[in-house]
């Protein structure tokens, strides 16, 4: 008999399949990976998003003179302002999923028109802005409340406003 110095096809097939074997479980191990990964930095960004939202809230509630609540709209006159110092005009609205920012420095006319332009703050599936005043909220209130509550995906912010911090005697009539 003569020996063969080569292979033979079963050996071949073998070979390949647990190649092609490996490398789809390697493919598996990766993509999944990748997949997790992706989700991890989405809800990242997606926590820095709403810490963001929340700290800008809390600074322009806080140094507001007078708000306008609409059930998914707040306009404010604060000193709390993003883009410009002093006092400014803000307002957020909310529209077919997305969060909307304006800013103005003239403060002098209607509360609930800011004419800066409009600059996306993000895509939420839900944003509810309440006046709180006791234990009652207004879905509609034009003044200075003595909380502002925010309903937003879930999460429920409640922020004070400068009313709270004023004793009675002190307050503007």
């Amino acid at each position: 008999m003569k020996k063969s110095k080569g292979f033979t096809l079963t050996e071949i097939l073998v070979v390949l399949i647990l190649f092609g074997v490996s490398v789809s479980l390697l493919l598996l191990v990766f993509s999944r990976g990748v997949s997790t990964s992706l989700s991890v930095e989405e809800r990242s960004e997606r926590t820095v998003l709403l810490a963001t939202l929340f700290w800008d809230l809390q600074r322009k509630v806080f140094g507001a003179e007078r708000i306008y609540v609409e059930e998914t709209s707040l306009y404010m006159i604060t000193s709390g302002g993003s883009y410009y110092p002093g006092l400014v005009r803000c307002g957020y609205m909310f529209r077919d999923g997305t969060l909307f920012y304006s800013e103005d420095r003239n403060v002098w006319g209607e509360v609930y028109n800011p004419n800066g332009g409009w600059v996306r703050v993000g895509n939420f599936r839900m944003f509810r802005v309440v006046a709180v005043e006791g234990d009652r909220e207004f879905t509609a209130y034009d003044g200075l409340p003595e909380k502002i509550r925010v309903y937003l995906d879930g999460e429920v912010f409640t922020f004070e406003t400068l009313r709270q911090r004023i004793p009675s005697g002190l307050r503007k009539p």
